[in-house]
């Protein structure tokens, strides 16, 4: 009878340590609020070295010259370039960026964000480079350093909502867009716009093989599905993509508490190497629902495809907490997701 008094102290307390440590794990890194959007995600990046580009839901293409919290004022490139029908990447690329900024004396107009849907036609299937943030990777315990997986999820427009599911999860990030196929002999300009990727952390807990190369097995399951990419309404081609980058500042509320923030500098792959690595992992198989995928087409990052670049610490998982349902989102959380220059995306979480 002692010994079974005993084992049953020794597994209450083992209980205790482990709902203490969940608990503790699952406090947010911020004691703060964000009550209204930072005023450096409407400032416009300077035309001098950088052009803004969004798109009407109707398709038509926009150049954005100044933006506030109720809309963008805008060229309407497609009525000054007669391109009607054609999208922002091959808009793009038929007329270069100077004939593109040419058109910044032509007539302007006002346009509500929610007028704005994708800023260019994306790829179906994403990129995502894993903890490629240091502090991220050593909140989920993942000290590999940065690795590669596929995410099924064609991007969904900045204000659309994201359906609930058993543990979800969000990551602010910034996405990097091939304007044109993008090889290691020919680099092709890049574009940045604002992400969030969105992940069922049971689905990729519960499908991940850890004695197998970090990212190939669990990854696409837990991330892939409908409507877990929403992108920003903006899309910024920089004259040096990779110096635009590293000046951004990201980050993510939910429900009005700030969850995560970070900068592009904390980036361990900076965008042109998540990309060499892309290519170079190209045909090796990564595992979605039961079948081998690659990761992309060999050759070249197809113009479009969305490029995830990381995400900072601060997001809900942590393995202690993974058997607690009330650290990750729920249906009515509004998911707040900001970057200077790169505006907003609202996301709220639907049922």
């Amino acid at each position: 009878m002692k010994m079974m008094k005993w084992v049953v102290i020794l597994v209450g307390l083992g209980l205790l340590i482990i709902v203490g440590r969940s608990i503790q794990v699952s406090q947010g890194l911020y004691d703060e609020r964000i009550e209204s959007l930072p005023k450096s995600a409407l400032a416009l990046a300077p035309i001098e070295t950088a052009l803004t580009f969004a798109k009407t839901k109707n398709g038509d293409v926009l150049l954005v010259v100044a933006m506030d919290p109720n809309g963008v004022v805008a060229v309407n490139l497609t009525e000054q370039l007669d391109a009607a029908g054609t999208d922002t990447l091959a808009l793009y690329r038929r007329v270069g960026s100077e004939a593109i900024r040419s058109a910044l004396d032509s007539e302007v107009t006002f346009i509500e964000w929610e007028a704005l849907g994708l800023p260019f036609e994306p790829q179906s299937q994403a990129v995502a480079a894993g903890t490629n943030f240091a502090a991220h990777a050593e909140e989920v315990g993942l000290d590999e350093g940065p690795f590669l997986f596929p995410k099924i999820s064609k991007p969904s427009v900045w204000n659309d909502s994201v359906p609930q599911s058993a543990r979800l999860d969000y990551e602010v990030e910034l996405c990097a867009v091939p304007m044109d196929d993008y090889t290691i002999e020919q680099p092709s300009a890049l574009g940045v716009t604002l992400c969030n990727d969105f992940t069922d952390r049971w689905d990729l807990v519960r499908t991940i093989d850890l004695d197998g190369p970090l990212g190939r097995t669990g990854f696409a399951d837990g991330k892939s599905g409908e409507r877990r990419l929403p992108i920003g309404a903006l899309l910024v081609v920089a004259s040096d993509a990779g110096r635009f980058l590293e000046g951004v500042k990201l980050g993510l509320a939910v429900n009005g508490d700030l969850r995560q923030r970070g900068r592009g500098s904390q980036m361990i792959w900076k965008a042109a190497k998540v990309l060499q690595e892309t290519l170079a992992q190209c045909d090796q198989p990564y595992q979605y629902q039961g079948s081998s995928i690659p990761l992309t087409a060999c050759g070249a990052v197809k113009a479009g495809t969305v490029v995830m670049l990381g995400t900072p610490d601060g997001v809900a998982f942590q393995m202690p907490n993974i058997w607690m349902p009330w650290p990750y989102l729920r249906s009515g959380d509004e998911v707040l997701t900001y970057a200077s220059n790169l505006g907003v995306l609202r996301t709220r979480i639907s049922q």
